[in-house]
């Protein structure tokens, strides 16, 4: 066995540890033994247990389960754009789920949550795809400076709707970011559609490794480019786009992540998208749960003091590429 899986079993021990402690602390902290008994003897006469059960579970869980998605679009983005700056915020891919959930909330106002992943992920992929189609033969400095142009020109759109229709609501969710109000229901629709699509990009893991090498390499092998990279496009949108209809637009974390994983376990995608996927979803789940002890503080600004630094070393240290 390939040594880069021995730490898979200390990682997956890491979400678990992620788990347990963000179900003790929080807004109201409780002690290991109350979530401990929760897991293994719940009680839905105990009111701790209905707390615990009811409120926080789907709120930690929802922020795995999201992290785990938005890391592996971030991954996917910086493999098939050649662009170590990519990620589903920068894209503009938030952007556009964003509008898209506000217009769909508006026209609709009893719509369904899968409803609404819907009408996240049509929105979100039609920006992606336009920034992309324009950009496609520009450096990657175009794609940054497009999907920062056209994020702020969607974002500007979605505040205009917000405060003519009194969605106020909306915006700090989506904007602060966060797994609050999540349910098992929603899990429940969401978790074994991630699952579905992660496992199709990990069957796709190979042609992922081709397709890091450039267009002329992919031909030359007898890849069908154009199949592999849209497709693997399109499952990195859906993934972002679900996300932003969970837990909102969180940003950083899918730029973050994929070069903390590649810098430790290299750029293959059988072991990068895994990796990916965990890490992920710890730190995620962990800054939702210091957002919840500093009083339902927004997640980005927790996720920004750790990825702004980052992001600002990898434009040092690899800014040549972007002149």
């Amino acid at each position: 066995m390939d040594r880069r899986w021995y730490t898979l079993p200390i990682i997956v021990m890491g979400v678990l540890i992620s788990f347990i402690l963000a179900m003790m602390f929080g807004a109201s902290h409780y002690a290991f033994g109350e979530v401990w008994s929760v897991i293994t003897n719940l009680d839905m006469t105990d009111k701790t247990h209905q707390i615990l059960y009811e409120i926080r579970m789907p709120r930690v869980l929802a922020a795995l389960v999201a992290g785990f998605m938005i890391s592996i679009a971030g991954l996917v983005l910086q493999s098939v754009t050649h662009n170590d700056l990519s990620e589903p915020s920068i894209l503009g891919i938030n952007a556009g789920a964003n509008l898209a959930i506000i217009l769909a909330a508006l026209l609709i106002p009893t719509l369904s949550f899968v409803s609404i992943m819907l009408s996240g992920f049509a929105g979100g992929m039609l920006v992606g795809l336009v920034i992309l189609s324009v950009t496609r033969s520009r450096s990657p400095l175009h794609l940054i400076l497009a999907g920062a142009g056209i994020s702020l020109f969607l974002y500007a759109i979605t505040d205009f709707l917000v405060i003519t229709n009194d969605l106020g609501q909306y915006m700090t969710f989506f904007t602060a970011g966060g797994a609050s109000g999540q349910s098992m229901g929603n899990l429940a629709i969401v978790a074994p559609l991630a699952i579905v699509l992660v496992i199709g990009l990990y069957f796709m893991a190979k042609e992922l490794d081709v397709l890091l090498f450039g267009d002329e390499m992919a031909v030359s092998l007898g890849q069908n480019r154009g199949l592999y990279k849209w497709l693997t496009l399109v499952i990195a949108v859906m993934l972002a786009s679900i996300a932003v209809a969970m837990v909102g637009n969180v940003v950083f974390l899918g730029l973050l992540v994929p070069h903390i994983v590649k810098m430790i376990y290299g750029n293959m995608h059988k072991y990068t998208i895994i990796y990916t996927g965990l890490f992920g979803a710890i730190i995620f789940a962990l800054s939702d749960m210091f957002a919840r002890v500093f009083n339902e503080a927004p997640v980005n600004a927790v996720i920004a003091m750790i990825g702004l630094p980052f992001f600002i070393y990898i434009i040092k240290k690899r800014g040549g590429q972007y002149a």
